[in-house]
């Protein structure tokens, strides 16, 4: 699997927790991770059940979820190949590439995001806090605004449809949020978009979204006395 490399270092282990460990994609060889080694372009990560890992480089901050496999051909190059990460940067106009099994994309900007794989592929773009663009290999461009999730779809990559979400909901249930030692270093912007978001909606969302199987095909679970799975 070929690399895609933009700029930047390699990350560097800061905390994990349960089984964290790599494959290297060279030789095939297996290794645990542990905290102040780097990660190499050439490694997936694999975490276990529960299991998850933080890491560092110059102005960012990445988590990986429970039960995901991962690559970062650099600091600001990531694949995602199952399950979730999050990424925090304070930095402006950086730009960074996001990729799936069969989708990718690009954010130039700032802010809190958490990338999710799809089932068919692509992936879910959750921006906590944001201020930024999304653009594909399809040469779409969406203004990213924190509280709304981006589908991104097919193969080289395009945008889905957009939802927006209950931050407040979600930073209280994330576990990419809540089961790491530190507080994220933008929990104060974070703060600031539930507020703004909050002003506007002068109540709460019903729905959470939940897996893509295929692309014309979104999980909804709605809330209430007879929620629904559609």
């Amino acid at each position: 699997m070929a690399a895609f490399f933009l700029y930047g270092k390699q990350p560097t282990i800061v905390f994990t927790s349960g089984v964290v460990e790599s494959l290297n994609e060279l030789n095939s060889s297996v290794k645990s991770l542990s905290e102040g080694a780097d990660i190499s372009a050439n490694e997936l990560v694999c975490t276990g059940k529960g299991s998850r890992i933080e890491a560092t480089s110059s102005g960012l901050n990445w988590r990986v979820g429970s039960s995901s496999i991962v690559r970062f051909d650099s600091e600001y190059d990531i694949f995602v190949h199952s399950g979730s990460v999050l990424v925090t940067t304070n930095k402006n106009n950086i730009k960074l590439r996001f990729s799936s099994r069969l989708s990718s994309a690009t954010f130039s900007g700032s802010g809190t995001i958490i990338i999710e794989a799809l089932e068919n592929g692509g992936f879910k773009f959750i921006p906590l806090e944001a201020d930024g663009s999304l653009n594909t290999p399809s040469n779409e461009t969406k203004k990213v605004i924190g509280g709304q999730l981006l589908l991104v779809i097919g193969k080289p990559g395009k945008l889905g449809s957009a939802y927006d979400i209950d931050i407040m909901l979600l930073l209280q249930s994330s576990k990419l949020v809540n089961y790491f030692p530190s507080l994220l270093p933008t929990i104060d912007q974070i703060g600031l978009a539930i507020y703004v978001q909050q002003l506007k909606l002068k109540g709460k969302y019903d729905a959470l979204i939940g897996d893509a199987k295929t692309e014309n095909n979104l999980q909804i679970w709605g809330f209430g006395p007879n929620p629904k799975k559609d």
